[in-house]
């Protein structure tokens, strides 16, 4: 799965297998089971009761101005646990999208930010479901249409999201950010995004960008940064390839290049063996690393 690996500490980048690339997966089974059996019936009803306990609930009490103890004890401060991610990332295969928001909503009227929300619970959700997939827990078919649906939810947060103070506002530059090309997911690259909008960057991303396509954009446009995401190791001669062709190409002679990814979080030791300029795993990270090299030029 092609994403910026977003954790925000050690165990969470290493829960679940979830940054094994996606392509030594050997096969696609692209059938998802229509029958629903007794068992999973009931688990799908518990999983939508929890949901109404944490969404609807806690909704009419903030709004009637009552308080309550489940709400009361998961206060601003407590992590974001590895069983809401679960229950998050369940949600997304069997629920709708407005269960799946209803759900973020809650944990917002709770305290969350949003911040916290993209980086602990929509990130590490997205990579427990490219894990489902090389468990063969799920079907290709369901782990992609779950993927859509957090890029839609994504979509619907943004303009809150963008319109939260950053930290790190006080430079900003010309980003374009890509997967590398035949890359089979971009969600992380939207997630990145998004973080570099919000600190107030002119962004610029490229769906399935063909090689040419992303010289060509260098050629022509002055970025500051260009940041690359890569998921697999067959990438690695390409991306290597690609990060020297765009330094003799830039329209800036001093850009900067940045690559991330969850080949980075399967194998760290490669950032040391990166043509780029910086590594780096975490959005936030990425976001910072991007303005100490507009601050190097001043």
């Amino acid at each position: 799965m092609d994403q910026f690996n977003l954790p925000r500490n050690n165990n969470q980048a290493s829960e679940g297998k979830e940054g094994q690339p996606w392509h030594e997966k050997p096969r696609f089974n692209t059938q998802i089971s229509q029958k629903v059996d007794s068992s999973t019936s009931h688990e799908l009803n518990n999983l939508l009761n929890k949901t109404i306990e944490a969404q609807i609930i806690p909704r009419l009490l903030m709004q009637h101005g009552h308080s309550h103890p489940d709400v009361a004890s998961r206060i601003t401060g407590v992590p974001i646990s590895s069983d809401e991610v679960k229950h998050f990332a369940e949600l997304l295969i069997h629920s709708s999208n407005d269960i799946c928001l209803g759900y973020i909503q809650a944990m917002r009227l709770e305290g969350r930010g949003l911040n916290e929300i993209y980086l602990d619970l929509i990130a590490p959700a997205a990579r427990r479901l490219g894990c489902y997939w090389e468990l063969d827990e799920q079907s290709f078919t369901t782990v992609t249409l779950a993927l859509g649906r957090v890029q839609r939810i994504m979509q619907e947060l943004s303009p809150d999201f963008r319109n939260n103070e950053s930290e790190h506002k006080t430079l900003s530059g010309r980003a374009l950010l890509f997967a590398m090309p035949h890359s089979q997911h971009t969600m992380g690259v939207l997630m990145l995004s998004e973080f570099f909008i919000q600190a107030g960057w002119d962004v610029t991303t490229v769906a399935n960008p063909s090689k040419e396509e992303i010289l060509t954009l260098c050629r022509e446009q002055a970025f500051d940064i260009v940041g690359i995401s890569i998921s697999y190791e067959l990438q690695w001669d390409a991306m290597q390839e690609l990060v020297q062709a765009i330094r003799k190409c830039s329209a800036n002679s001093q850009i900067g290049i940045m690559a991330g990814g969850a080949l980075f979080n399967a194998k760290p030791e490669l950032m040391d063996q990166c043509a780029a300029d910086i590594c780096t795993l975490s959005a936030p990270d990425a976001v910072i690393a991007a303005e100490n090299i507009l601050k190097s030029r001043v």
